[in-house]
């Protein structure tokens, strides 16, 4: 089973930059399965109807989201659509799907995502016990986790965690690519961080004078997105029979 997961697509570049890469990437890589996180997809918060039933005319199979997963006003509508995940650790009255199973050629892909708890703001569930919980109850081919979190410790404590239990365990949020791509003791592939799609240029996709201005002056300030930059586009390729996981970094 070969899957392609594209990392978190930020705001109207990341847009951008998934329309000029995705093709040639998925033409050259020729995945069985693709995943995209979106919850950057939509001015940097959340994703739409309109976006999800696009990239699946792509061949794009799930979304998985994270800590903007309820950030647009139709938020409701978005999480009842069939192929959107949202972290599975926000507790059991949350809208949405805690992981989704989908069958390919006879093969049953299931796709969780989660959110970390370290330096994150929102009041969660703890992510080791969570999984803990679900892999009693879910019974797939193959296992592929979305962890959303910050701390690169609680991403690792995670990973050896489940090594062995799951297929493969890709972290998102941070939108910096890190070079730790691995296949853990147990046969678990691992990656840190996949990165971000959109902006090069940007301060992990914001403006970057409003970045910088934040740490000169001190005074919080709701992220506005880089509008004018060079693009990069960020993803992993899996090859979870072959134990093979390769980052795909395209920087202009």
């Amino acid at each position: 089973m070969k899957i392609l997961f594209v990392g978190d697509v930020y705001n109207e570049l990341g847009q951008k930059a998934f329309d000029k890469y995705f093709l040639n990437v998925k033409n050259e890589y020729k995945p069985n399965f693709i995943i995209v996180n979106g919850e950057n997809i939509e001015k940097g918060n959340g994703l739409s109807e309109k976006t999800y039933k696009d990239y699946l005319t792509r061949g794009v199979n799930v979304f998985t989201l994270g800590n903007h997963a309820f950030s647009r006003p139709d938020y409701k509508e978005v999480l009842e659509l069939p192929n959107v995940v949202r972290p599975a650790n926000y507790g059991k009255n949350t809208p949405g799907k805690e992981y989704v199973v989908i069958n390919y050629n006879g093969k049953k892909i299931a796709v969780i995502n989660l959110i970390g708890r370290i330096f994150m703001h929102d009041a969660t569930d703890n992510p080791f016990t969570k999984m803990d919980e679900l892999l009693e109850s879910i019974e797939a081919d193959y296992i592929v986790v979305d962890f959303h979190a910050e701390a690169t410790s609680e991403k690792y404590a995670l990973a050896h965690y489940l090594d062995g239990r799951v297929s493969a365990i890709i972290g998102t949020h941070t939108h910096v690519p890190t070079a730790d791509n691995i296949v853990l003791p147990k046969g678990t592939l691992y990656i840190s961080d996949v990165g971000m799609t959109g902006a090069k240029y940007g301060i992990i996709g914001g403006d970057v004078s409003q970045g910088i201005r934040k740490f000169l002056s001190g005074v919080p300030e709701r992220v506005k997105p880089q509008k004018e930059s060079l693009l990069q586009f960020n993803a992993c390729f899996l090859d979870l029979e072959m134990k093979k996981i390769e980052r795909i970094n395209i920087f202009e």
